[in-house]
This record gives C-alpha cells, sequence and structure tokens, in this order.
C-alpha cells in the first residue's frame, strides 16, 4: 500500500491545522512541500497536498495552483488505484469547477465524492462538503427546496461534531436558502447562532461571511446602519482572513447601503471594486451579478451608456453559465433526485450507507 513519508505527513498535519487562521502561511507551506514530493515522486505526498493546497487557495479566495493539482491528484488517484483518497480530490475539483461557473462538472464531482464516501467515519468531512455543494448547484440552478434537503442532511451528519468550519459552512447556506424561500426569521436565527459559534470558538474564517448574510437581510429591513456595521466589521475582518469571494459581495452589498444613504459615487467606487476582484479571480456568476447591479445603478444615476455595456456584459457572463448548468437535458436530474433519496432522507438514511453505494 502506498504512504507517504512520517515526515510529509507531519508536515501536512501541521499545514491542515492552520489553514483556516492562517491561511497565508498555509500556502507558503504547502507549495514547497508538493514540489518535494513531485521530486521524490511520493505519489501519496503529491495527492495530499495537492488536495490541502486546493483547499487553501478557497480559503484565500484565489486561483493559483490549486485546478492543476487537483487534476494531476486525481489523474494520480486514478492510475493508482487510491480510491481512499480520491473522494477528497474530487470533492476539491467540485468546488474549484463551481467557483469557475462550470457545474456540470461540479455537480458530477461532488457525486462521485458522496458515493466513495459511503458511511465511513473518516469521511464525515468529505461526505458534508459533498453534501453541501450539491446544495450549491441545486441553488444555483434556482432549486432552494433541493438545496435545503441536501444541508439538513449534512446539518444532521454534523449533529456530534466538533467542527466548527463545517458546521458554519453548512448553516450560512442553510441561512440563504431560507431567505430564498422566504422565511427570513429562521434564517436570521441559523445564521446568529453560526456567528455565536464561531465567535465561541475564535474562529475567525467565516465571521465575514456570516456577518455579510445578517447585512443582507437587515438591508431588506431597512435597517441601514445596522446593515453598514456588519459590512464594516466584516471588511475588517477580511484583513486576517481574506477572502476574494467575501470581499467582493461585502463591498457589493456596501455599495447598495451607500447608495441608499444618498452617496452614489461612493456606491459605484465600491461596486467596481467588487466587480474587478470577481473578473480577476474569475468568479463568473458573481461578477454577472455584480455587473448587473451595476447596471441597475446607472440606469438610477442616468448613465444610459454606462448601464447598457453592463447589462450587456452580464448577458454575456450568464450566456457562458448557463452552458454549464445541469438542466435542458444535459445532466439527468434523476442521478441527483437518486442522491437526494439515498443520503439526504433520515428513512433512507440507512439504507445509503450500505455498500452498493460505495
Amino acid at each position: 500500500m502506498l504512504t507517504t513519508t512520517p515526515e510529509r505527513a507531519f508536515a501536512l498535519a501541521e499545514i491542515d491545522r492552520i489553514t483556516f487562521d492562517d491561511p497565508i502561511t498555509a500556502s507558503r507551506l504547502c507549495q514547497p512541500l508538493l514540489a518535494e514530493a513531485r521530486a521524490a515522486g511520493d505519489i501519496v505526498g503529491i495527492i495530499r497536498a495537492a488536495t490541502q493546497l486546493s483547499l487553501i487557495e478557497d480559503q484565500l479566495g484565489i486561483r493559483e495552483d490549486g485546478g492543476l493539482a487537483i487534476a494531476e491528484a486525481l489523474a494520480l488517484c486514478r492510475q493508482h488505484g487510491l480510491t481512499e483518497l480520491e473522494p477528497a480530490a474530487q470533492e476539491r475539483l467540485g468546488r474549484h469547477s463551481y467557483t469557475s461557473g462550470d457545474y456540470l462538472t461540479a455537480a458530477g464531482a461532488w457525486l462521485r465524492s458522496l458515493m466513495l464516501c459511503g458511511n465511513n467515519p473518516a469521511r464525515t468531512r468529505t461526505r458534508a462538503l459533498a453534501l453541501v455543494g450539491l446544495a450549491h448547484v441545486c441553488s444555483a440552478c434556482n432549486d432552494c427546496q433541493r438545496s435545503i434537503r441536501f444541508l439538513q442532511a449534512a446539518d444532521a451528519l454534523l449533529a456530534d461534531s466538533d467542527d466548527i468550519y463545517l458546521i458554519a459552512k453548512v448553516r450560512i447556506t442553510l441561512g440563504w436558502d431560507l431567505r430564498m424561500v422566504g422565511r427570513p426569521a429562521e434564517a436570521i436565527a441559523m445564521l446568529e447562532t453560526a456567528l455565536q459559534l464561531c465567535r465561541e470558538h475564535d474562529f475567525g474564517h467565516y465571521q465575514a461571511e456570516l456577518l455579510l448574510r445578517l447585512a443582507e437581510l437587515r438591508l431588506e429591513e431597512g435597517a441601514l446602519d445596522t446593515a453598514e456595521q456588519m459590512l464594516e466589521e466584516a471588511l475588517e475582518l477580511l484583513v486576517f482572513t481574506p477572502s476574494h469571494w467575501c470581499e467582493s459581495n461585502v463591498l457589493a452589498t456596501l455599495s447598495q447601503v451607500r447608495e441608499r444613504q444618498g452617496e452614489p459615487e461612493q456606491a459605484v467606487q465600491l461596486l467596481q471594486r467588487a466587480i474587478d476582484i470577481a473578473n480577476t479571480d474569475g468568479m463568473l456568476h458573481v461578477e454577472a451579478r455584480l455587473r448587473r447591479q451595476f447596471a441597475v445603478l446607472a440606469l438610477a444615476l442616468d448613465r444610459q451608456p454606462l448601464a447598457a455595456d453592463q447589462q450587456q456584459r452580464a448577458a454575456a457572463l450568464q450566456a457562458q453559465i448557463d452552458a454549464q448548468l445541469p438542466v435542458n437535458g444535459e445532466t439527468d436530474w434523476a442521478v441527483i433526485d437518486d442522491a437526494l433519496a439515498r443520503f439526504a432522507s433520515p428513512a433512507n438514511a440507512a439504507a445509503a450507507d450500505q455498500p452498493h453505494a460505495h
């Protein structure tokens, strides 16, 4: 059986330990470790370091080497039959593809990861992440009811867990979907509980995103001052736990606050910064949404040419995204419904964990 060296395993464990608290240092340590594993022909070391690097880049909200590294890891998993390492690598491929707007590839990777995880307790984290990923695909296809079922399954899976990262990740998404189906009070309660949990455990990574989601809800209520305070706090937190995805969305929401406060030029500047971040990182779905927001703002300011330009750019991006959506026959929705029945239904949970699901 292939294994990595004890020294490399220890180094990877240390990187994993600091990934969420200090992702910049984690990245600085992981890249040379991956190069070292490649030079040594350490197959397991390459796969684990590549998977970790992809996760680190996700935390930083950047897209540099993680995508290529995870493709290399999956090729090695298949070549050497390393099915014990493939679920985590597939999960990372799902996240990388989703961030790029390639929902078709993302759905396939997360389904494959879920099937490979089975009921192995050692893969609880990966299994929960795959459930969240499939929820994101459903939400992207405007099917929040399906998404909520996947998220509730992930939340139940983590009932006895002390993994603050995962619990917060699930509840952020669940809170968002509850909001989208018209249940704002439940959404606020879910998000506030997750924020309190993060603060109690001094876990900084998701606090900015939780504040963003809560600010969006407060903005809908017309509580501009409260929303502004939450967004400013989120920006301060992002200095220490950077995430380009979160930063772009915080800036865009703060732009809405500034517009309502009668400061249109600040609103324009904030929104342009948000779009620049999304464009640089290749976050197609974020950029498309922000350009639509910019078009609406430009119309309100009677800047017709700017509004037309932004609307055209948004439409082009949306067409690119739609080509990858798992709808219109490109993906059989019965496959995802089967996953819902087998992995997101309490009545069938035990059956889903039998060997046939592997």
